[in-house]
């Protein structure tokens, strides 16, 4: 049986399925599920550039050479405001997911959730492992991982910039305030997208992504119950 996101995504393509096909024969050419689900080693894709020392303090983390270019452009365009861009999370491998995920899974904070449940309130700000956007190398959090940094002082000024300047650069925040009935992850104000390839990168992922595609971590079992890819993988906003 054809999972329920697969039928909407053929649904809602079928009027140009011609044209779909042939932009999405080109457009995913020579990538592969398993790059698109971080099963693969930055360091050693020609694809993926580390993230400079100027643009983090953390050391060996990867983007796509046009993301980090594109990046380090509006990072460069910030400092001229008095804004400072610093990259906290960039490419993340599946295992690197698995590890974050499974280690939620099992802390205390989530001990009183069982089931599908746990697994809910984990996506609140977390993705299953193989559905993450940072797999792809386009996606960054920048500066503090809590919307609270984001709404007073320094930090509401590193938003309000972003907010207004992003987007010249090709940065989305896909994971807005849910106000448009946008469904998935909650808020995430330190998370952007560079859309020129994630937006593809997304059409590939759903045309590629096979029928068991998530196993291998605690709670993967509920995946399907908890519509991962029609409410999280496509549960985002695109540009304003």
């Amino acid at each position: 049986m054809m999972p329920l996101w697969k039928v909407t995504f053929v649904a809602l393509g079928f009027w140009g399925i011609g044209h779909a096909a042939v932009r999405g024969q080109t457009e995913c050419a020579g990538i592969t599920w398993e790059e698109l689900k971080g099963d693969i080693d930055p360091s050693r894709h020609p694809g993926f550039a580390p993230v400079p020392d100027h643009l983090t303090y953390k050391s060996e983390i990867y983007l796509r050479t046009e993301a980090l270019e594109a990046l380090d452009d509006m990072a460069a365009a910030a400092r001229v405001d008095g804004i400072e861009l610093q990259v906290v999370s960039a490419m993340r491998t599946w295992s690197h997911q698995r590890r974050i995920w499974n280690g939620k899974w099992s802390s205390t904070r989530f001990m009183g959730f069982t089931g599908a449940a746990r697994a809910s309130e984990i996506l609140r700000y977390s993705s299953m492992p193989g559905s993450s956007r940072h797999h792809w190398g386009t996606d960054v959090d920048l500066n503090a991982l809590e919307n609270e940094h984001f709404e007073s002082g320094a930090g509401a000024e590193v938003y309000a910039w972003l907010l207004d300047n992003a987007y010249d650069f090709g940065f989305v925040q896909v994971y807005g305030d849910m106000s448009n009935g946008r469904t998935g992850y909650q808020e995430e104000k330190w998370h952007w997208s560079y859309w020129p390839l994630a937006e593809g990168f997304l059409r590939c992922y759903l045309d590629l992504c096979p029928e068991a595609a998530f196993v291998g971590f605690e709670g993967a079992a509920y995946s399907d119950s908890l519509r991962i890819i029609d409410r999280y993988v496509q549960g985002i906003d695109g540009p304003q």
